[in-house]
Formats: structure tokens, sequence, C-alpha cells
């Protein structure tokens, strides 16, 4: 009985390592790339990415290097934040769409480039579902925005007539 298992071993091993290839090489590991998201996932932590980013721009502001105010959205951003970490999803949607309407205005007289790069950046981190359907036809074309909702809610259709 243990010839037959150490038998058995031996050609799980063989096959198991035929299969796997020769072991890599050390310029084989340096060049094993990264995984990365496709550009629809969005992170957990993008309140807190987008306040970073609020807040980079307020001392570029501060340092004279850009026109402008960001007091008023670094403030905004942390309403967000805090509204999004309690899970109020109304009062986060409502907050982010303060945000890039204040960012549309204009508010503490910052520059386009600032408020567009700022708008952009908040569009592309934040998850959809806290965005007005305005933005979205803005940031993405009517044309993907209607295919997207048809889609949806086909599969509401769908999954309603499942059960």
């Amino acid at each position: 009985m243990k010839r037959h298992i150490a038998t058995y071993s031996a050609i799980v091993l063989v096959c198991g390592w035929t299969f796997l290839g020769p072991a890599p090489t050390q310029a084989a590991a340096d060049n094993i790339e990264p995984v990365t998201w496709t550009t629809n996932q969005k992170s957990s932590s993008w309140a807190e990415e987008l306040l970073g980013q609020v807040v980079t721009y307020q001392t570029l502001a501060e340092k004279n290097l850009i026109p402008g105010s960001f007091e008023a959205y670094v403030e905004q951003m942390r309403k967000v934040r805090e509204l999004y970490r309690t899970g109020n999803r109304r009062g986060t949607y409502d907050g982010v769409n303060q945000l890039m309407v204040m960012l549309e205005a204009r508010v503490g007289g910052i520059d386009a480039h600032s408020a567009d790069a700022l708008w952009n950046f908040c569009y592309r981190v934040t998850p959809d579902e806290y965005h007005a359907r305005d933005r979205h036809v803005r940031a993405k074309g009517a044309d993907e925005v209607q295919k997207h909702e048809e889609f949806m809610r086909d599969m509401e259709e769908r999954a309603s007539m499942a059960f």
C-alpha cells in the first residue's frame, strides 16, 4: 500500500511540474505586470481621494501658484466625506452635486482650469450613484447615458420576471 501511495505521489509531482513549466528566472520575475482595475472600478475611499485633491489645490492657492480660495471646497468635501462614512446616501448625493455646482460656478474665484480639473477628477473617482443625471450626460454624452439606462431597465425587467 505504501509503495502505491509513493508511486502516485511521484506521478502527481512530475505531472504538476510538467504543467507548471520551469521555474521563472529572475528576469521573468521582474517583468510581472501588476493587476489593474478597469476604468469602471471606483475606490471605496473616493471621498478621501477627492478631499486630498481639493486640499492639494488649496495648498497651491495658498502659495499663490493658482488663483482663488478653495476653503469652501475643502469644507464641502469634509461634509461629503462624513455623510458617506455614516452611510447617508441621499446626503452624499446632494453634497457631491453641491460640490459640482460650486465648481461650475467657480466659487471662491478659482480659475477655469482648476475648476475643470477638479470637476473631471470628481467625476472619475466618485461612484455614479452620487452624480445627477445631467452631469452623466455632460461627462459621457446623451447617447451613452440613454443606452445605459435602457440596459438597466431591461435588466430590472428580466430580474422581475425571474421570480
